[in-house]
C-alpha cells in the first residue's frame, strides 16, 4: 500500500471546523543522531488559511491528517521485537526497533490524538521520516516533543505494506509540573522464567516510566557481539516484554549478567566489556552518556529527576576496603552529588543495581554498597549534610522485593529504597528461608524492613509531589497484592 493511499488525503491542502490539515511532509532520510527528520516544509510560516492546531502544535509543529494505523498489518517477521521508547528527558524521546539485515530501512511515524472536534479518523502527525538502520538496529532521537503529552509511534516498510506495533510514550512534563509520576519497576529477568508473566501483569498499569534495575539478560559466558546479540533477542521476544516495553518509555541500567555473572572490571576482559556494553546500547533505546557510558539523569517534570547509575563497571574491588574505595568512578561520584544538590524536583531516584541498605548480617556484603563502605559513607553523609531528603533508592540483583530504610536510625531512617521485582529469578534461599519464617528477624526484620518476601513481583511506586509521599505496590503475576503502602519520611 503506498504511503498515498495509507494517508488518503486529497490534493492540496483542505480546512476542516477551522483546523489546519496538510499531507505529512515527505519522509527524507535520516542517519539515527539527530531528531526524527521533518519533511519539506516543515519550519516554514503559516500559508494562507493555516491555523495552529492546538497548543501542543506550537510546540511539536503537528499536523493534522487521516491516519489508518490500522489498516496495515503488523509484520512480526520484520519488526519481531517490538518497539520502545526511553531516555525521555526535556522534549526528546529515543525510539527502537531492529529490523533483519536484508530489511529496507524503515519509516517513523509519530503522532498524537487530534483535538476533540477533529473529522473521525484523524491524527495530528508531528514526525515522520526514514531512519537508517544500523546493523539492523534502528535507533533515533524524536525531538521537539510538547510537555506532558502522550504520544503513539511505529515503525513501517518504506512501501506502507507492512509495520511494528504501536508504541507509546508521555513526553515529560514541563520542570515546574507538579504532577503524580506512577513509576513501574523490575529487575532479574533469568529466561527460566519465560515467558515473564510478571512483566505481562506490569504491563496492565498505565505506567509513565518503566525502569529496568539491571540483570535484563544472562548473558553469562557470551564473549562476542554477535553472541551478546542472541541473550538480548530472545529476551526481547518474550511475552512479557512484547506486552511492557511498548507501553511507556523506560530507562535501564546494567548489573553484572549484561556482561557475564559477578564480572570484575579490574581483571575482565577490555573487548568482552565493550562488546557488551556496545550490545546494551544497540539493545535499548537508552542513550549514552557524553563518555559514552551509562551513568545520566532524567527530569519528568518538578515530580521527580531519575539519576541512572553505573554500579558494576567502574568499580576497583582491589580498592573495597580502602578508604578511597571504588564502588563508584570518582567522575560519576563527583556528577551524583552535584545533580543531586543541583536538583528542583521533589524526589530524587537513584538507580542503582546492588542495593545500598545496611542489611543484616546474614546477608553476604562484598558486591553491593556496603562492601565498599568509604563510598557509601560519602553519599550518605553527603545527602546528610546537605540537608536533601526525598531521595528513594531503586536495586535489584538479589533475587528478592523489599522495601527497606537505608538505616537502622539517624537521618537515614526515612531514606528508603525498594528492590524491585524481581520479574524473573528466586534462587536467593534467603528469600525462601525468610518466607517460610524461619530466622526472619535476622532476614527482613520488622524494625527496619517494611516488606521482604522472595516472591516473583510487579513493583509499582506512584510518586506524589503534593502529599510528598510514594506509594508502594507488589503484586504477583495473578494480581494478589503482596505489599501495598503510602510511605512518606515520617513513616
Amino acid at each position: 500500500m503506498h504511503r498515498r493511499r495509507f494517508l488518503t488525503l486529497g490534493a492540496g491542502l483542505m480546512t476542516v471546523a477551522g483546523l489546519a490539515c496538510r499531507p505529512p511532509a515527505r519522509a527524507r532520510r535520516d542517519d539515527g543522531d539527530g531528531p526524527v527528520g521533518e519533511g519539506e516544509g516543515e519550519g516554514e510560516g503559516e500559508g494562507e488559511g493555516e491555523a495552529p492546531i492546538d497548543e501542543a502544535a506550537r510546540l511539536d509543529g503537528g499536523r493534522l491528517v487521516p491516519f489508518d494505523v490500522e489498516g496495515i498489518a503488523v509484520d512480526d517477521d520484520r519488526f519481531g521485537l517490538g518497539v520502545q521508547a526511553g531516555g525521555v528527558h526535556g522534549r526528546r524521546a529515543v525510539l527502537w526497533t531492529r529490523v533483519p539485515l536484508s530489511s529496507s530501512d524503515p519509516v517513523l511515524r509519530v503522532w498524537r490524538d487530534a483535538p476533540a472536534d477533529a473529522p473521525a479518523g484523524h491524527v495530528v502527525l508531528v514526525r515522520e521520516g526514514v531512519i537508517a538502520a544500523d546493523a539492523g538496529t534502528v535507533k533515533t532521537i524524536a525531538d521537539g516533543l510538547a510537555p506532558g503529552v502522550l504520544y503513539r509511534y511505529a515503525f513501517f516498510a518504506d512501501d506502507d505494506s507492512a509495520r511494528s506495533v504501536v508504541g507509546r510514550f508521555r513526553a515529560a512534563p514541563a520542570d515546574d509540573a507538579l504532577v503524580p509520576v506512577l513509576l513501574g519497576a523490575t529487575s532479574c529477568t533469568k529466561r527460566d522464567h519465560e515467558p515473564f508473566p510478571i512483566l505481562s501483569r506490569l504491563a496492565q498499569d498505565e505506567l509513565d516510566l518503566f525502569v529496568h534495575c539491571g540483570d535484563m539478560v544472562y548473558a553469562d559466558g557470551a564473549s562476542t557481539r554477535g553472541e551478546y546479540r542472541a541473550h538480548w533477542e530472545r529476551a526481547l521476544r518474550a511475552d512479557g516484554y512484547r506486552a511492557l516495553l511498548p507501553r511507556q518509555a523506560g530507562l535501564f541500567a546494567w548489573d553484572d549478567h549484561e556482561f557475564d555473572n559477578n564480572i570484575n572490571p579490574e581483571t575482565a576482559d577490555p573487548e568482552l566489556l565493550a562488546a557488551a556494553r556496545a550490545e546494551f546500547f544497540a539493545s535499548t533505546p537508552m542513550p549514552e552518556n557524553t563518555f559514552g557510558g551509562l551513568w545520566q539523569s532524567f527530569r519528568h517534570g518538578g515530580t521527580l529527576e531519575v539519576f541512572v547509575l553505573d554500579c558494576r563497571t567502574e568499580r576497583r574491588p582491589s580498592t573495597r576496603r580502602d578508604d578511597n574505595a571504588i564502588y563508584l568512578s570518582v567522575a560519576q561520584m563527583r556528577w551524583l552529588r552535584e545533580g543531586l544538590k543541583a536538583s528542583t524536583a521533589r524526589f530524587k531516584v537513584i538507580v542503582n543495581s546492588v542495593p545500598m541498605t545496611a542489611m543484616p548480617l546474614a546477608w553476604p556484603e562484598g558486591d553491593r554498597w556496603e562492601g565498599y563502605e568509604a563510598q557509601r559513607d560519602e553519599l550518605l553523609g553527603f545527602l546528610e549534610s546537605e540537608g536533601i531528603g526525598d531521595v528513594w533508592f531503586l536495586s535489584g540483583d538479589f533475587h528478592v522485593g523489599f522495601v527497606a530504610r537505608v538505616e537502622r536510625e539517624g537521618f537515614h531512617r526515612a531514606t528508603f529504597e525498594v528492590a524491585v521485582g524481581p520479574g524473573g529469578n528466586l534462587n536467593n534461599p534467603l528469600g525462601f528461608i525468610g518466607d517460610a519464617g524461619i530466622l526472619r528477624e535476622q532476614i527482613f526484620p520488622e524494625a527496619q524492613f517494611l516488606y521482604g518476601r522472595g516472591a516473583l513481583a510487579a513493583t509499582t511506586l506512584r510518586f506524589d509531589p503534593v502529599a510528598g509521599t510514594v506509594h508502594v505496590r507488589f503484586v504477583d503475576e495473578d494480581g494478589g497484592v503482596l505489599f501495598d503502602r503510602v510511605v512518606d519520611r515520617n513513616t
